[in-house]
């Protein structure tokens, strides 16, 4: 995400850790499981929470045959990247979506937002 405001605006933060996470330039990286959202991690600077989702999504994929979407709004220019990224690094891609997230999703994390889906290919 490029800014929490969102993130505060929806009830999700707090107005101090929202002031705390801009002036530190934090990035959370979070989780969706459940039908939850959770904070998986806490990253410094843009490119290096790019650089740890790049590596989750390689990590959770290993070896074996999977599908692979890349979210995002209103970024699609850094979707593309993190595909062509991602394809390099994925031996078993079987097949890759580029998608825009809708606007439930989209009200509480705000423009700028990429995410990464890791699923078992379909036959």
């Amino acid at each position: 995400m490029e800014t929490l405001d969102y993130l505060r605006h929806g009830g999700r933060i707090g107005r101090v850790t929202n002031l705390l996470g801009s002036a530190l330039s934090i990035k959370p990286l979070l989780r969706v499981a459940g039908g939850e959202i959770g904070v998986l991690e806490k990253v410094r600077t843009a490119s290096h929470a790019l650089a740890r989702l790049e590596g989750l999504a390689v990590g959770v994929a290993g070896d074996r045959p999977v599908d692979v979407t890349v979210q995002h709004l209103m970024a699609a220019e850094r979707a593309e990247d993190l595909t062509k990224a991602l394809t390099a690094r994925l031996p078993g891609l079987a097949r890759m979506w580029v998608a825009e997230i809708g606007p439930v999703l989209g009200a509480h994390v705000g423009p700028g937002m990429l995410g990464v889906t890791v699923a078992p290919a379909l036959d």
